[in-house]
């Protein structure tokens, strides 16, 4: 079954394109260590992604998605990361090689 995660930033400051900088310096791997809190899971079959997504998110987690939280989709081998805007957009991670 197919998963998501949110993670929300632990007490460390760091104002939010200095946390993108150090994404793309230390790794996706790194930086969640480094700056975030364990995730939040849930089991999913669907989603829609789509005007009232944020609303289902907030719901199913029971929190308040803020920007610089992480979303990630795990289903089967294959996993996307979002990083949520302070503009109210998903921008995707890219795991490079």
């Amino acid at each position: 079954m197919a998963k998501i995660r949110v993670y929300k930033r632990n007490s460390t400051f760091i104002d939010l394109p200095d946390l993108v900088e150090e994404i793309g310096s230390i790794g996706l791997t790194e930086t969640l260590k480094k700056y975030y809190n364990q995730p939040f899971e849930h089991e999913a079959k669907s989603i829609v992604a789509g005007p009232s997504f944020m609303q289902y998110l907030n719901r199913l987690f029971k929190t308040q998605i803020a920007a610089g939280d992480i979303l990630q989709f795990e289903s089967g081998d294959h996993d996307k990361y979002f990083m949520f805007s302070p503009t109210g957009t998903w921008d995707e991670i890219i795991k490079l090689q």
